[in-house]
């Protein structure tokens, strides 16, 4: 206790020089103690100063325990820690870059000299770099002789700056000053680039490279080392390389062998960079070695996978001046591309594809398009075992019938469950009871299932009293922000539960007989028919439920079989079903046919201290806070979404399958109508999946959702949407023009940049002749929205141009007064000129 209360004397009153000699007489014993106190009282009831960082320093056992006290902020009194030193040294303190870093890297120097600490070279890089001055570079020879050069082979801040100074201005005047060996700064420069620290720093040393202007003679002695860039994943580096090597490729010393093997896997690449400048050195080599033509033209095949018009163009004019069209090689080794030629790359290489000047519109291809989904049978739950097996499941699987399969079993199997089988249960109650304090469809799941089990069980187990604490009644579930939808579940479970109070054994009418959520007409009938042969009227929102999942598949033989089944009474109940107009008067027709109306609008956005506006474009649609208690499920249905996860959305969308317009522009809304921000694009992947298991025809809302996809940022999204595009082309209710003009507008309003639409389009083209005349539609309900020349414009009239040729068509009239206008504009006078007369630029 002497030794605390000693040292808080000291600390309290800051005697600052008296701490040395107290820290010098301390034993082993009294370090521990005072690092105990330390712990305790600094950053919480103490703040750092002097005498605590070098009691820290002298009491600290590992590097570690300093690290954890250390200020990292706090101004080292470097005057006192020499003094502590020349008695004392830590073992750990050649570890800690934490301490070396506010004692800088001179300071370090000297105390290695000094013999008290060894530094390893990572450390030792770290600490170079926050020396910014030839001065402090030159103070020992140590610096410039060995320790610079770990700056090339370790991770450091040498790609800061700092201030005006930066570490590529402090090499390039120690080279100029003959202070550091030039070749070496050069080839260690791309030698760091191997050890593939980061992106960032790959392309530091890369610029330090081109920074310091190399000679043709220095750029021959490095050659390999530049081949051998390369072989990075880093794509970026490429062009600096391409660009770095250009000057010398017709030297004798060049190795023109050894760059073609180097820039092989270059031709696969999409960057546009990169080809451009793979391209011109390849047309550079050929122009001067005539012996490597063949090779050369052979190595640049790949560059016809590339949909890019000028990429294509570019690699066969190269092949059309430099290639032999009597090389059998090269003409076979096209063959292999052709399928792939854009119609201006058929017609530069037409010397070399003998009778094959232009490819044939074939009337017959072989793209086949099948469903998105085939429906399945859902087996029905035969025995009480299954039952009880399905319950484990149904907390945590994602298929959304089992839910309805769980409600029907139940309510078969409601009289026949003893209390061994609510033991077996157990499981089921326990994957119930982990929802607690999650909101949505499954928690009022696993909150019906706990009241079930409470009023059931005789003798109620543990989790089902711990459940009974963390769930509500059912009845209560529901609060004010619980979406008017799930309301409408809620009083669904309710009128189940009531029928389970009082036993009775009537089949459940929503349950879906196949997937994902399809009713049979002819098996509700049968249904419905046990309801009458017991006098029994249904619940109301099981039979609404029902009638909205009725596949439209035989309907006017299913209505011949329900009038000899059914009574008047009971065969009404099925008009929504036989009767196409039943709804019509009851709803506005944008929520049955999805023909909601849309605007532009400006959406402010707060940025620090600036207001950003961007565009978007919001569907018209509200949500009611309250209903009517007569409302039927689709009141609920149509006036509710928000606040809704999208594996809950799935099981809506699959509620009412043929009226889901409302839930697709509510999703569109308040996850896809702005140009920046973009939400749960993974819920839309699957929202979107979910839809295109249904196989329904299109409404005007999925197209707008469509197209946002389409033009997504995310690859996997938009790819999926392409997907969409490619398996419904050909449904008779599917509109390419609709589309097209949706794609347009969004390309218009700067929501999405051209790019999207293009590079997805180009991977598409020829999968079929009526795939490339759909998108030539596309295409043209595209330009005919676009009301200015947008970024990237050229990129789409040049898709357009090549989709022309193929489908041996020409301009449609629709357009023609835009490219008159259009043709003004320099970079699409040429790409106009070529729609509109269809001319060849030939050699």
């Amino acid at each position: 206790m002497l030794i605390e209360e000693g040292f808080k004397a000291i600390y309290l009153n800051y005697k600052i020089k008296e701490i040395v000699p107290f820290l010098k007489k301390l034993t082993p014993k009294d370090k521990k103690e005072i690092a105990a106190l330390l712990k305790k009282f600094i950053n919480k009831e103490w703040g750092h100063n002097s005498i605590s960082v070098l009691a820290a320093l002298a009491c600290c056992k590992t590097k570690n325990e300093y690290e954890n006290l250390s200020p990292g902020y706090y101004s080292m009194p470097v005057e006192l820690i020499d003094e502590l030193f020349e008695s004392y040294v830590p073992e750990w303190i050649g570890e800690s870059y934490l301490f070396l870093r506010e004692t800088g890297y001179l300071k370090m120097l000297e105390w290695e000299q000094k013999g008290y600490l060894t530094v390893d070279n990572e450390i030792c890089a770290s600490l170079l770099t926050s020396s910014i001055s030839e001065d402090e570079l030159s103070t020992y020879p140590v610096t410039l002789k060995t320790h610079i050069w770990l700056l090339f082979e370790y991770g450091s801040c040498i790609t800061e700056h700092y201030g005006e100074r930066n570490w590529k201005d402090l090499l390039k005047n120690l080279v100029q000053k003959d202070k550091i060996d030039r070749n070496r700064v050069l080839k260690s420069s791309l030698k760091a680039i191997h050890f593939n620290f980061s992106k960032e720093y790959n392309t530091w040393f890369l610029e330090l490279f081109a920074y310091l202007e190399p000679t043709d003679n220095e750029i021959l002695k490095l050659q390999e080392e530049l081949f051998l860039i390369f072989h990075s994943t880093q794509q970026s580096l490429f062009p600096g390389i391409l660009k770095a090597l250009n000057p010398v490729i017709t030297e004798k010393e060049f190795k023109t062998e050894a760059f073609l093997d180097a820039v092989e896997r270059l031709l696969t690449l999409s960057t546009k960079s990169v080809l451009n400048g793979v391209l011109m050195i390849l047309e550079k080599i050929a122009k001067s070695n005539k012996e490597l033509r063949e090779k050369i033209c052979i190595l640049m095949m790949p560059v016809f996978l590339n949909k890019d018009k000028a990429i294509q163009t570019r690699g066969a004019k190269i092949i059309a001046k430099y290639g032999n069209p009597e090389s059998d090689t090269i003409k076979e080794e096209l063959r292999g591309y052709k399928e792939n030629f854009l119609s201006d790359t058929h017609t530069l290489l037409g010397q070399f594809l003998i009778n094959e000047e232009k490819p044939a519109l074939k009337e017959e291809q072989n793209f086949v398009s099948g469903l998105w989904y085939v429906p399945q049978p859902i087996a029905t739950i035969e025995t009480v075992e299954d039952f009880i097996f399905l319950t484990s499941r149904v907390f945590n699987n994602k298929e959304t019938y089992h839910i309805d399969q769980f409600l029907a079993t139940l309510m078969r199997f409601n009289n026949e469950l003893e209390e061994d089988h609510f033991n077996q249960l157990e499981p089921a109650f326990k994957a119930a009871y982990k929802l607690k304090g999650t909101s949505g469809l499954r928690h009022l799941l696993a909150t019906f299932f706990i009241n079930y089990g409470l009023l059931k069980q005789k003798k109620t187990s543990d989790v089902l009293l711990e459940a009974r604490l963390e769930f509500p009644r059912l009845e209560n579930w529901d609060e004010k922000r619980t979406p008017l939808i799930l309301r409408a579940y809620q009083q669904f479970f309710l009128d189940i539960f009531e029928g389970l109070k009082e036993g009775k054994k009537l089949p459940l009418l929503s349950v879906p007989d196949h997937t994902p959520c399809w009713i049979s007409a002819f098996t509700l009938i049968d249904k419905i028919k046990i309801y009458q042969n017991q006098d029994e009227r249904p619940m109301a929102f099981d039979l609404q439920m029902a009638v909205l999942r009725v596949k439209k598949e035989n309907l006017k033989q299913a209505e011949h079989y329900a009038k000899e089944q059914l009574d008047a009474e009971y065969f009404n109940f099925l008009k929504p079903v036989f009767n196409g107009d039943y709804f019509t008067d009851r709803y506005e027709d944008a929520y049955l046919d999805g023909n909601f109306d849309w605007k532009l609008s400006r959406r402010k956005v707060y940025k620090w201290n600036n207001t950003e506006e961007i565009p978007q474009v919001l569907v018209s649609i509200e949500n009611r806070k309250e209903i009517t208690e007569d409302s039927t499920l689709l009141d609920f249905l149509f006036n509710s979404y928000h606040g809704v996860y999208h594996d809950d959305l799935i099981s809506i969308v699959y509620t009412a399958p043929y009226f889901s317009g409302s839930v697709f522009a509510k999703k569109y809304n308040e996850t896809l109508s702005n140009a920046v921000y973009q939400y749960d694009i993974k819920g839309n992947i699957e929202f979107l999946d979910a839809w295109m298991k249904l196989n329904l025809p299109f409404q005007p809302i999925h197209y707008l959702f469509l197209s946002a996809g389409l033009l997504n940022k995310d690859r996997i999204f938009s790819g999926m949407a392409f997907e969409v595009l490619i398996n419904r082309a050909f449904s008779k209710d599917f509109d390419a023009r609709e589309l097209g003009m949706l794609i347009g507008k969004n390309i218009n309003f700067e929501l999405a940049p051209v790019k999207r639409l293009t590079d997805g389009l180009a991977g598409c083209i020829n999968l079929s002749s009526r795939h490339n005349q759909l998108f030539e539609k596309l295409l043209i309900s595209t330009l005919a929205a676009i009301e200015k020349p947008v970024f990237n414009l050229k990129k789409i009239l040049e898709l357009y141009y090549e989709l022309l040729n193929l489908n041996q068509s020409e301009a449609d009239e629709a357009i023609a007064e835009k490219l008159q206008n259009w043709e003004r504009e320099n970079n699409l006078k040429k790409i106009i000129h070529q729609i509109k007369t269809h001319e060849r630029k030939t050699l």
